[in-house]
This record gives structure tokens, sequence and C-alpha cells, in this order.
């Protein structure tokens, strides 16, 4: 049983678990801490590269954007507090970079490789027991090697 569903407010987002929400009728969370993180405001033609960068260097910041740390502090603070609420099984729908910062968070081995590996979209698992976060990818039948 799904008791919460929380996502970006980004389109692309709630049009992707809108289906489910309909189907078992239960109204989408907006949450803004689960928007796409922005790179930068300027247009950086090596953008694949200025992101791989920023996995190694978690505080490299270019203009107007955030530092992989700040985003990973964002979807962190939104998954912390849907483990300490009441509700036992709630689905969180962000975007690919985001998602990536919040997996290494439990999992300081999931990199740019690993991102670069995800599929779109993509399902993860994150079970809370005491003080650990077990993760496992759900939506294909293959698994990252992390």
């Amino acid at each position: 049983k799904i008791d919460r569903i929380i996502s970006s407010p980004f389109l692309r987002a709630i049009q992707s678990v809108e289906p489910l929400s309909e189907k078992i009728n239960l109204k989408i969370e907006i949450d803004e801490r689960l928007s796409e993180r922005t790179l930068s405001t300027t247009d950086l033609p090596d953008w694949f590269e200025k992101l791989k960068a920023t996995f190694n260097d978690m505080e490299l910041k270019f203009e107007g954007g955030e530092s992989s740390q700040e985003a990973m502090n964002r979807i962190v603070s939104v998954v912390d507090e849907v483990f300490k609420s009441e509700t036992e099984n709630t689905i969180i729908v962000t975007h690919g970079n985001l998602m990536s910062l919040l997996l290494k968070n439990y999992n300081n081995n999931f990199d740019f490789e690993c991102w670069k590996n995800l599929s779109n979209p993509d399902v993860f698992q994150l079970t809370s027991t005491k003080n650990d976060v077990n993760m496992e990818r759900i939506w294909q039948e293959e698994t990252i090697n992390i």
C-alpha cells in the first residue's frame, strides 16, 4: 500500500506519476526541494564534463548553480523527513542528477558512471532500518555494480 506521493514541481516529474496517483486515488504532494539541480545559469557547452567534475568535487559550483553537496542536502532532507514520518510507503519523484546524489549519500561508490547508466525513468527502493539505509534498483533486471 502506498501512503504518500511527493514530487518535484517540474511537469515531467508530475506527469510520470500521475497515472499511478489517479489509479490509487492519492494526491501528489509537491516539494520544491525535489526540483532538478541547476548546474549553472550560464550556457556551458562542456556541461557534461562540468557535471562529471561535480561528482568528484562535491563543493564545486558554477555561476548561478548549486554544488553537488547543496543539492544532496536538499533531497536528503526530504528523504529523512519521510523516514521519520508515520508513513510506511512513500513514492518520491525527482530527477536523475538529484536522485544520483541521494544514492551517493547512502553509497559513496555511486559515481558519475553510475549516473550515466541510469535509465529514464528509473526506480530505486530505499529502506530504512535502524541507522542503515538499504537501496535496491527495482526498475530493471540489470543492476549497477556499486
